[in-house]
């Protein structure tokens, strides 16, 4: 269905992995925008500073697969905090970036300048993962 948000399940999580915060995370962005949400194809890695495993995100064949646990080789590697992250996604945005006229978007093109986030990889597949968790 055309409206139809792309199905999202939870695979393999460790104690202490942070794939159910992500998941919550995803969901509400496939809830809020199923039409971008249906056009992500790819694999992404989340190093989040506060676990020691990675989070990996596949989405595929309209559905999205949400795990702890390393890719062999991710389309995307997103490398920094779990604050950093939010930060990034309450930053108001111009053009798919933090927008520099407000002081969340100044801060939040901070932290990508400053490298507290690092992106590796696809860089467009981030900038539209980022604009479906925008919140």
């Amino acid at each position: 269905m055309a409206g139809e948000a792309p199905q999202v399940r939870l695979g393999r999580h460790e104690r202490g992995g942070l794939a159910p915060a992500i998941l919550a995370i995803v969901d509400r962005g496939l809830r809020e925008r199923p039409a971008l949400a249906r056009g992500l194809q790819g694999e992404i890695e989340l190093a989040l500073a506060e676990s020691a495993t990675p989070v990996r995100l596949l989405f595929a064949n309209g559905s999205v697969l949400i795990e702890d646990g390393r890719c062999e080789a991710p389309d995307v590697r997103v490398q920094g905090s779990l604050s950093d992250l939010v930060s990034l996604m309450a930053a108001p945005a111009l053009g798919g970036v933090p927008s520099p006229v407000r002081s969340r978007g100044l801060s939040a093109l901070a932290i990508v300048a400053q490298r507290r986030i690092k992106v590796q990889g696809r860089v467009g597949l981030a900038r539209r993962l980022l604009a479906m968790i925008r919140i």
